[in-house]
């Protein structure tokens, strides 16, 4: 092996995911959402939206490169602001004690690639009348 290809297979790793390390993540992914979204109170349609979203981050591959606390966080932002919760993303960065900038970067991404048009806050969702 040689030196100069060595820090290659940290970044290369992640490509030949198997079935095994996907259904980790996924299994990951769900206790820290059910974690987190315990935390801020989300009921069990929240919880499940947002790890539908992470299958679909995992899926395309988003997560690499991200740390999974924050693509959790996002994904879970992306259900507060779908569903029309009060909760913000300081929230969210408050309990992860992450910079929130660095938290919404990740959001903007993540919806952006998902395609999930997430309502400005305050937006009132008109069809539930």
């Amino acid at each position: 092996m040689c030196p100069e290809k060595a820090p290659l297979l940290g970044s290369g790793f992640h490509t030949s995911i198997g079935k095994e390390s996907r259904a980790q993540t996924l299994q990951n992914g769900k206790r820290q959402i059910h974690q987190l979204g315990s935390q801020l109170q989300l009921n069990q349609h929240c919880l499940d939206t947002a790890f539908n979203f992470f299958k679909m981050v995992v899926s395309k591959q988003l997560t690499r490169g991200r740390k999974m606390a924050h693509v959790i966080a996002a994904c879970l932002y992306m259900v507060c602001r779908t569903e029309g919760t009060p909760h913000m993303l300081l929230d969210l960065s408050d309990l992860l004690q992450v910079n929130v900038y660095i938290l919404g970067k990740t959001f903007l991404l993540l919806s952006r690639e998902l395609y999930i048009n997430a309502p400005a806050i305050g937006e009132i969702k008109t069809h539930e009348h």
